[in-house]
């Protein structure tokens, strides 16, 4: 609503500068003897104009302002939506995550059950709470992935830890390829 006063206020300094021209140019003339009515109305003119030039620059700023903010904020929700959506795992590794993955261990017990881990130790090295879902995966010597486990944290403190035992349920058919596969992070996602 403001924006629109300010423009029917410039439309009316405009209407008194030349309104307050043409009386000073008539009192020239001889055919008025308000002269300092003339002058009065073009310096209120002028003062008036300089008013709604002022405002337009600031409403101008504000908008700008506003939008500045509106598209950093979509930014920074782009980025958090691709650090949830696993999107961002390099660098949720590099700057606030430590995955340390241990030895792959299968053991038979009495009953000739086969019982498997891997050992895994999520660390938070961001500067505040995050909670944390990593998928690892094993891979054979050719790239070919053989089975994939997920850890899922709580929320973690900065510089709290949790461990986990991964590929508990590892599937017996696998378990040779287990024994001599890498095991690597293979996605990241931060809440």
């Amino acid at each position: 609503m403001i924006p629109i006063i300010n423009n029917f206020a410039a439309g009316l300094a405009v209407l008194a500068l030349i309104f307050g021209i043409i009386g000073l140019l008539r009192t020239r003339r001889g055919r008025s003897h308000y002269r300092g009515l003339a002058i009065s109305s073009i310096i209120v003119s002028v003062v008036a104009m300089g008013g709604v030039l002022a405002s337009q620059a600031f409403y101008s700023n504000a908008i700008d302002a506003v939008s500045e903010s509106v598209d950093d904020a979509a930014t920074e929700m782009d980025d958090d939506l691709d650090r949830m959506a696993g999107e961002a795992t390099e660098e949720i590794l590099k700057e606030d995550l430590t995955v340390a993955i241990g030895s792959f261990e299968a053991k038979t017990d009495d009953s000739g059950i086969v019982e498997t881990s891997l050992p895994v130790k999520l660390t938070n090295k961001a500067d505040q709470a995050h909670s944390y879902d990593v998928s690892v995966e094993a891979v054979n010597s050719s790239g070919d992935r053989i089975e994939e486990d997920w850890a899922s944290t709580n929320t973690l403190k900065p510089g709290q830890s949790q461990s986990f035992d991964l590929f508990v349920l590892a599937m017996e058919e696998n378990l040779e390829e287990l024994e001599s596969a890498d095991f690597l992070v293979f996605e990241v996602s931060q809440y």
